[in-house]
């Protein structure tokens, strides 16, 4: 019996080569961060919440033009247009519970991974010794790292590196060797200046430069950029969130 092309795609996203592929997809990226961005809104409504992200560049301007009401339809809508791609898409067998496990389970491996390579590296340098800590509620600490999560992948990974390489790609790829070393230059210029500024950026407002926070977060964001790169934003969202999970909470 001949197998139809939809069948085929339904059978490869069941096994590990469609976790994979599915898990790289922009679409199934946008439906599985969405529980991040509503945590981390969630987590702004709390009483005396001051956790706006220095990379979310929506929130305020939302509040501004809309007000709170304006917050909460905009959230709905996000939830509600979710909903209906997680049915499409399960429909299509390119989004899976256990894909969504997988997911998480791939991110916080990562994430460990990425705080014990990162310090390993640090040590090996001679740069300071590592400061404490925030103390923080457990439901206020999920929602900061639901927003570092997703608010600075989105800037300093799919914007700022996934960006110059499209535009790289589009401009120079297949024309040639020394057009795909262009595109190789623009790449990793964009790695290192996102990396720069995302260490920067969180020493915006009250917070002082030291030599260890500065390149501990700067070496972080290569790698953050590097699993963007191989895995896509999905991977990078929920390694970065869960990630600053075990950092705050535990």
């Amino acid at each position: 019996m001949a197998v139809s092309r939809k069948g085929k795609a339904l059978h490869g996203a069941a096994g590990v080569k469609g976790y994979f592929a599915t898990t790289r997809s922009p679409m199934v990226a946008a439906v599985v961060t969405l529980p991040l961005l509503l945590l981390y809104n969630v987590g702004l409504l709390m009483p005396g919440s001051s956790m706006l992200n220095a990379a979310d560049l929506l929130t305020n301007l939302v509040v501004e033009q809309a007000g709170l009401i304006g917050f909460l339809v905009i959230n709905g809508f996000l939830v509600l247009v979710s909903v209906i791609l997680m049915v499409v898409l399960a429909r299509q067998g390119r989004l899976r519970p256990a894909h969504w496990l997988a997911l998480c389970a791939e991110g916080l491996v990562l994430g460990l991974l990425l705080g014990h390579t990162v310090l390993y590296v640090m040590g090996q340098a001679q740069l300071l010794a590592v400061d404490g800590g925030q103390d923080l509620p457990i439901a206020q600490a999920l929602s900061l790292a639901a927003g570092a999560g997703y608010w600075e992948e989105i800037v300093f990974r799919l914007a700022m590196v996934g960006g110059p390489i499209a535009l790289a790609r589009r401009r120079w790829a297949g024309k040639g060797f020394g057009d795909v070393g262009r595109v190789v230059l623009v790449g990793v210029m964009a790695v290192v200046l996102s990396s720069m500024l995302f260490s920067l950026a969180h020493h915006l407002g009250s917070e002082s430069i030291d030599p260890f926070t500065f390149w501990y977060r700067a070496l972080s964001g290569l790698v953050f950029s590097g699993i963007f790169l191989v895995r896509g934003f999905a991977v990078a969202a929920y390694t970065h969130f869960l990630y600053d999970v075990v950092v705050l909470v535990f």
